[in-house]
């Protein structure tokens, strides 16, 4: 007989061991997939961004966005493009330029996608304005009309 209820003992702490580690295990992938979730989304405002630096240096955006479908601006490794160590580098992006269907020549829309392991891809379309030029500036201020994320 006790062996019997020291078997029945060994078994459950097993069970519950054993469910233990499996919840373990899975909150530890649900947390890895977040993180890399984020990681894709910040890669993609970070083409963003970059896109917007380049632009505050254009003096004409009419050559920046010639073609209605999109120009490519920023393309690569994003542990590439800001040169900084301890970046994923899985972490690809690419960012485009559309001008305003509007026709309003002040104003583009800038979309940028990253995609990183596992599949994930994050986009970011942000529309823009750049300000009226300063006498003897060598930028622009803009200022970001719309911001979402695709």
């Amino acid at each position: 007989m006790a062996l019997l209820t020291a078997l029945t003992a060994v078994l459950l702490m097993l069970a519950i061991s054993g469910s233990i580690a499996l919840n373990a295990m899975t909150e530890i992938t649900i947390a890895a997939n977040h993180r890399d979730a984020l990681q894709t989304l910040y890669g993609a405002e970070a083409g963003i961004d970059l896109s917007i630096m380049r632009l505050r240096r254009t003096i004409d955006w009419s050559g920046v966005a010639p073609d209605p479908g999109g120009t490519v601006l920023v393309q690569g490794r994003l542990v590439d493009l800001v040169q900084v160590a301890g970046l994923a580098p899985r972490l690809n992006v690419t960012a485009w330029v559309v001008p305003d269907p509007n026709g309003d020549p002040d104003v583009l829309m800038v979309q940028a996608v990253a995609s990183g392991g596992g599949g994930l891809h994050r986009g970011v379309q942000v529309t823009i304005r750049r300000a009226p030029a300063a006498p003897g500036a060598t930028t622009r201020n803009i200022e970001t009309i719309l911001w979402r994320e695709r």
